[in-house]
């Protein structure tokens, strides 16, 4: 019988910890300690949303300069500059590694694969592979991985975030607006993909000062809810004094950690808690989507961009 939604997310945290039991740290942290100078990291799906984690980690950690986009946008991008580029795939092989490694940079491959003629940070899973049409262990096994680097392979605070699962209680709506910015990116991008990928609603991302400049008119003209990432800020607090008055739900998903990095891993597995909340209010699986004819005439598209 295939799994469903509630058991990729019971087996979520046993998936995580014996990633990070199984891998050879030590050797993702000297592979990832060489990277010295400007780099791309890339990814698409829920490696987009890895991408952008590791591009924090890396700049944070190594002192470089480093950008996350996604595979198409390094064909158009001016690669002056940059000396590195890495690739997040879980299984190593899509167009988009290809896409991204076409190019004389330096070139570093996380994932679980291993792929000649690249640098590979590798990490292993040993308990059954996640079949899910939405990436939760896909997703945060490599996002540990790399907090597991930033934190010196310290791994009693990715075991401290697992442990708080908190409940978040949603009512439906078709709309929601996320209200983000730098410092919560991840956890944003993860949300944004995977209510757009499941269907379940149509997300719209607001940088939270860009919002205060004229983009409070669609919860006006809409009925919608608000995600909220809180820090507590005036402008936050702002914000949420405003928001109970135009949208149907206010959802505030609280910081925690004052390190920016450790916080958006930990808000990013809140939003995977969240976005299940959200899928099962509306009577929808995560895991078994329901999606469109078009994703199979899509999905394995290989050709100029």
């Amino acid at each position: 019988m295939r799994a469903n939604m509630h058991d990729n997310f019971n087996l979520l945290e046993s998936r995580v910890l014996d990633t990070l039991t199984k891998t050879n740290l030590e050797r993702i942290k000297d592979v990832l300690s060489s990277i010295k100078t400007p780099t791309i990291c890339t990814g698409v799906g829920g490696s987009n949303v890895v991408s952008n984690f590791a591009s924090k980690v890396i700049s944070k950690k190594n002192n470089c300069i480093v950008e996350s986009i996604e595979p198409r946008s390094i064909i158009y991008k001016s690669l002056s500059g940059y000396s590195n580029v890495l690739a997040c795939s879980y299984g190593g092989s899509n167009f988009g590694v290809e896409t991204s490694f076409n190019n004389e940079l330096n070139k570093y491959l996380l994932s679980t694969k291993i792929k000649e003629g690249v640098n590979n940070i590798t990490y292993i899973s040993s308990i059954e592979p996640e079949d899910s049409f939405i990436s939760l262990a896909a997703t945060l096994m490599p996002m540990s991985i790399l907090l597991a680097y930033y934190a010196d392979n310290d791994l009693s605070l990715i075991r401290e975030i697992l442990a708080t699962k908190k409940a978040y209680l949603t009512r439906v709506s078709k709309i929601y607006e996320i209200l983000s910015g730098y410092d919560t990116s991840t956890a944003s991008i993860f949300l944004e993909s995977t209510l757009a990928e499941s269907g379940v609603a149509i997300p719209i991302v607001h940088d939270k000062y860009g919002y205060c400049h004229g983009r409070s008119t669609t919860s006006y003209h809409n009925n919608s809810s608000v995600i909220i990432f809180n820090k507590d800020t005036e402008l936050d607090q702002k914000l949420l004094s405003l928001f109970q008055e135009y949208y149907q739900e206010v959802i505030q998903i609280d910081s925690r950690y004052q390190d920016s990095i450790i916080d958006d891993f930990y808000l990013t597995y809140q939003s995977m808690l969240l976005s299940k909340s959200i899928a099962t209010s509306t009577n929808k699986d995560l895991s078994r989507v329901d999606y469109s004819p078009m994703v199979k005439k899509l999905y394995y598209f290989k050709g100029s961009m």
